[in-house]
């Protein structure tokens, strides 16, 4: 009787740990869908509704911005309504943006649309690691690789399968693209209200919450800032200077190899860190290792000859994407529940701002020197910042009580 009794508890832990995965996965693919859904469709934009590149630009990176402005709110919101519905209000405010996004009304509706569209995602962002954190308190590395791993299945599904769908299936009605990928989104919303009953939860919130802002005398929070501005802004700055640095060395025909390169890279990178990345949580060495690597990767990136820039470009997406998941791991890992929003809420204002901000500079000094490598400066000086701060972000973890 005690040996069934024993199996049924561990058929039932399986059960509840494949569904939490399942769930993270799920939402993790509507991290950067719908963001990623715009360069596919900027032909369209541009000829169709007459986008000059300027507000292609802006109507790309403003989530990003959206995201730093929204972390603010989110803390509050996760204490006020809890983290469930802070996730099903996240998730429909992003559908509704997205799916405004298709009536052709012009730029500045598109453009309110799609802020609309930015914050669902900022309410859904600052979720993710307490649901993490509450699904497998034990395995939050391997949590945060797998919704990780879905948010990168999302960008390429977004990048790579809008321009077929719309030539084979849309045509002429190419902006039903926006609400046809949100289309599944009131399923994922039910299997959250079905299945999250069968999983762990926060209480349902508190209509007394106040307004919790960042605690800017937190070094932790700082770090963490660094961290993150480390690995987002590799990944920007990698994906916005690469065409520019293969045109400067007539290569521009392995763009497309390399973007394929860059992402395929970080697909293989998230798998492997679901089954890794909880032993290496914790241990600085393999995180400033990772960093540096990714690092490495942008002279290779930007000297090595022929079609060596596609193989640079692969071994950049694996680390990048690498550091990337241990950032959005870490802080689930270093503070207790209850402290958790506030700390999120934190690093992602400054931090997404400070991404913003690298980008852009790069971006000057790029146009002022003429020199795409100079463009990778800024990411340059963060990372390093990063790498020295990181032995003591580690050391400065709260123990569960």
């Amino acid at each position: 009787m005690n040996q069934d009794a024993a199996t049924m508890a561990s058929s039932d832990r399986l059960r509840q740990a494949l569904l939490a995965y399942g769930l993270l996965w799920c939402l993790g693919l509507y991290l950067r869908l719908t963001v990623l859904v715009v360069p596919p469709l900027i032909p369209q934009l541009k000829a169709v509704l007459g986008f000059t590149g300027g507000e292609v630009a802006i109507a790309t990176s403003l989530p990003l911005v959206t995201l730093a402005v929204g972390g603010l709110a989110t803390g509050w919101l996760l204490a006020r309504l809890g983290v469930r519905h802070c996730m099903l209000g996240g998730l429909g405010v992003m559908a509704l943006g997205s799916g405004l996004r298709s009536l052709p009304e012009g730029f500045p509706p598109f453009m309110l649309a799609t802020l609309l569209m930015g914050a669902g995602i900022a309410l859904m962002q600052a979720a993710m690691p307490v649901l993490a954190k509450l699904w497998a308190p034990e395995r939050i590395g391997r949590a945060s690789a797998v919704y990780t791993n879905g948010l990168l299945v999302g960008e390429l599904l977004a990048a790579g399968a809008t321009g077929p769908l719309v030539a084979a299936w849309l045509g002429a009605q190419w902006q039903w693209a926006f609400a046809l990928w949100v289309a599944p989104v009131p399923l994922l919303m039910l299997a959250l209200v079905v299945g999250g009953r069968r999983l762990p939860a926060m209480t349902s919130g508190s209509r007394a919450a106040g307004l919790i802002l960042p605690d800017i005398r937190d070094g932790r929070m700082w770090r963490l800032v660094a961290l993150l501005g480390a690995a987002a802004a590799l990944y920007f700055t990698g994906n916005v200077f690469l065409p520019p640095l293969l045109e400067e060395s007539d290569r521009l025909a392995l763009l497309a190899p390399s973007l394929t390169a860059l992402n395929g890279a970080q697909m293989v990178s998230s798998a492997l860190l679901i089954l890794y990345a909880d032993r290496l949580m914790g241990r600085p060495r393999p995180l400033i290792a990772i960093t540096a690597l990714a690092l490495l990767a942008l002279p290779l990136m930007l000297w090595l000859p022929g079609s060596g820039v596609v193989w640079a470009a692969g071994v950049f997406g694996f680390f990048t994407s690498a550091l990337f998941i241990f950032v959005l791991a870490l802080p689930a890992w270093l503070v207790r529940l209850e402290a958790l929003p506030r700390l999120m809420a934190g690093m992602l204002c400054f931090g997404y701002l400070l991404v913003f901000a690298i980008t852009v500079v790069g971006g000057w000094f790029n146009d002022l020197s003429g020199t795409v490598a100079l463009a990778f400066l800024p990411t340059l000086l963060i990372s390093l910042v990063a790498m020295a701060s990181t032995r003591r972000l580690l050391a400065s973890r709260q123990q569960e009580t």
